[in-house]
C-alpha cells in the first residue's frame, strides 16, 4: 500500500494556541497507550538508537523503532482532536515559501519547502520526522519538542524550547556530517524517496521556531500519512 508520510510545521497566533485545551477538554475518553510502548520507549533510550539498523537491509531494530515512533505514543479523544485543530491552524499559517528544498521541482508534493513561517517535508512510503529522529539519536531528538514530529506550543513553550531546539539542529562539523548520513541512510531503505535533501529536516524546523519565538507566536506541528 502506498503513502505518502508528511511532516508540517508552522507558526500560528499565540491565541489560538493557548485556547485549545479549553475548547477540548470536555471531551469523554481514557486514555490509551500503544502494545509495547513503554517497553519501545526504554529501549530507544537506553541505547536501542545505536544499535545495527541498516546491513544494508532494514533490520528489526529498524521495523521496531518506525513502528515505535509512528504509534503515536499515548493519547486521548482531547488529543486527538486538539491534533486536528492543529492541522486546521497550519492550513492558516503564513508559508511564504522560499522555494523548494527537496529533491523535486515539479510540483508534487515529494521533498520539503521552507519558509519563514512554515515548513512541509514529505516523502513517498517514508516519514521525515521519524527520519530526523533517527538522525539525532536518542538523547538528541529528546530535546525537541512533543513525540516524534507532533507537537503544541504556545508562544512561552517556543522561546523555552527554542535553545534546546538550537542545541541540536543548528550543528556544523563532524556532528551534522554523522546526522545527515543517518538521515540518508533511514530515507534510502525505509522510503521510495532516496533522494530527499536530508539538511532540510534540520534547517526547515529551526527556522520556523525561530521565527515564532521572534515574533511571539506559538507553534505546530503535525505529522500524517496520505
Amino acid at each position: 500500500m502506498s503513502f505518502t508520510g508528511v511532516w508540517a510545521i508552522g507558526a500560528v497566533p499565540d491565541a489560538e494556541v493557548a485556547a485549545l485545551p479549553g475548547r477540548f477538554a470536555h471531551l469523554e475518553g481514557e486514555w490509551t497507550t500503544p502494545p509495547n510502548c513503554a517497553a519501545d520507549l526504554t529501549w530507544w533510550l537506553s541505547g536501542g538508537d545505536r544499535e545495527p539498523y541498516f546491513t544494508p537491509e532494514p533490520t528489526p531494530a529498524a521495523h521496531r523503532f518506525a513502528a515505535f515512533a509512528r504509534s503515536g505514543g499515548p493519547s486521548a479523544p482531547a488529543v486527538a482532536a486538539m491534533k486536528q485543530a492543529g492541522m486546521d491552524l497550519l492550513r492558516d499559517a503564513e508559508g511564504d515559501p522560499e522555494g523548494d528544498a527537496g529533491g523535486d521541482t515539479d510540483g508534487d508534493t515529494d521533498g520539503a519547502v521552507v519558509g519563514r513561517a512554515a515548513f512541509v517535508a514529505a516523502a513517498r512510503k517514508g516519514d521525515p520526522a521519524v527520519a530526523l529522529c533517527y538522525g539525532l539519536g536518542a538523547e538528541a531528538a529528546a530535546r525537541l519538542p512533543g513525540w516524534f514530529g507532533d507537537f503544541l506550543l504556545t508562544a512561552t513553550e517556543v522561546r523555552a524550547v527554542l535553545p534546546h531546539a538550537e542545541s541540536v539542529l543548528a550543528v556544523a562539523g563532524p556532528r551534522r556530517t554523522e546526522v545527515l548520513a543517518r538521515i540518508d541512510a533511514w530515507m534510502s531503505a525505509m522510503s521510495d524517496d532516496p533522494g530527499f535533501e536530508a539538511g532540510t529536516l534540520l534547517e526547515g524546523p529551526l527556522r520556523v521556531l525561530r521565527y515564532a519565538a521572534a515574533n511571539g507566536m506559538g507553534a505546530v506541528g503535525v505529522t500524517e500519512p496520505y
